[in-house]
């Protein structure tokens, strides 16, 4: 890929856009733009913006969105746009427009990406021929399994996050309940990413016997701090379900590789997920306990990944 692509991550919060094409072996990116999503009515509009903005131009294009993509048409998950490649290339007139998931890009970013983006949350050794899981919450709860194939990288996606929550102490037991009352479904994304942020907060006020207040993340994350237990508890049992989900993850696809973290929420909790208690929860599994007990797990620290991966999968796709 000597040529230039215009790529882009199109999320829950925000929308970013960059150029990128390969130099020496690495995917290099330039003509970076952030935008909030709340400030345009759909990826028309903030695409516009980027080209007037930037000046920038491309005749090819690869998105990465934040829902499942199905016949080249995707609707984002927690923002409601619909995009699809046909109204892309005609649109703005690109010869070829690919959408993909937002964390078929972020798996694909994993081997382009330096050692010093990676952060370790628990240690182990990887076994560099088995898949990878890739996954984590921010504004949903995005899963990608990648997968060596003889030099080059598959990568698998679907709903992950969406799979049930599986509680296992008392306290997350009187969570699941009070939320299995309001949604009749508790997912993973309910109870550890953004989104789920508000009904959570809610739920520990009724179990805790306090008043509902309008606490940002970073109020509830100072009050936890400063020692108030309900917010170390909150925090805490969102930090349980993520090492709990990558767990299952990782024990049903054998992905021995590792398991890498990635969102805007894993990253502001992530001491968190170092307690006893969140790593206990990602390696006991009774009989299998030791299946994971050497499995590493490590957080993704580069904001540009899903755009280095979205370039990354386009490329190999031509080469296919």
């Amino acid at each position: 890929m000597s040529e230039d692509i215009l790529v882009g991550d199109v999320g829950g919060t925000h929308v970013r856009f960059a150029i990128a094409h390969r130099q020496g072996g690495k995917i290099v990116t330039g003509s970076f733009v952030k935008f909030a999503g709340d400030d345009f009515d759909g990826i028309d509009d903030v695409l516009s913006a980027y080209l007037n903005q930037s000046g920038a131009r491309a005749d090819r294009a690869c998105f990465a969105l934040a829902g499942p993509v199905r016949h080249g048409e995707v609707t984002l998950t927690n923002r409601g746009w619909h995009v699809s490649e046909q109204t892309l290339q005609t649109r703005f007139g690109f010869s070829d427009a690919r959408l993909i998931n937002d964390f078929t890009a972020m798996a694909r970013a994993v081997p382009e990406l330096e050692p010093d983006r990676f952060e370790p949350i628990l240690p182990g050794t990887p076994d560099p021929e088995a898949p990878v899981i890739v996954a984590g919450p921010g504004t949903g709860f995005g899963v990608a399994t990648l997968i060596p194939d003889h030099g080059d990288w598959n990568v698998l996606t679907g709903e992950g996050g969406h799979m049930a929550f599986a509680p296992r102490s008392e306290l997350e037991f009187q969570l699941a309940g009070i939320l299995l009352r309001k949604f009749g479904y508790v997912s993973n994304e309910l109870v550890a990413s953004g989104t789920g942020l508000v009904p959570i907060h809610e739920a520990f006020c009724e179990i805790y016997g306090r008043p509902v207040e309008d606490l940002s993340p970073a109020d509830m994350r100072e009050r936890a701090d400063a020692g108030d237990e309900m917010y170390v508890q909150l925090i805490l049992v969102r930090a349980c379900t993520v090492m709990g989900a990558v767990g299952d993850l990782a024990l049903a696809n054998g992905a021995l590789g590792g398991v890498v973290l990635a969102g805007g929420v894993t990253e502001r909790i992530v001491d968190f997920l170092r307690m006893p208690e969140a790593a206990d929860r990602f390696r006991a599994r009774g009989p299998m306990s030791d299946f994971l007990e050497n499995c590493p797990v490590v957080l993704m620290k580069d904001p540009e990944a899903p755009l280095i991966g979205a370039a990354a999968y386009y490329d190999q796709e031509l080469r296919k």
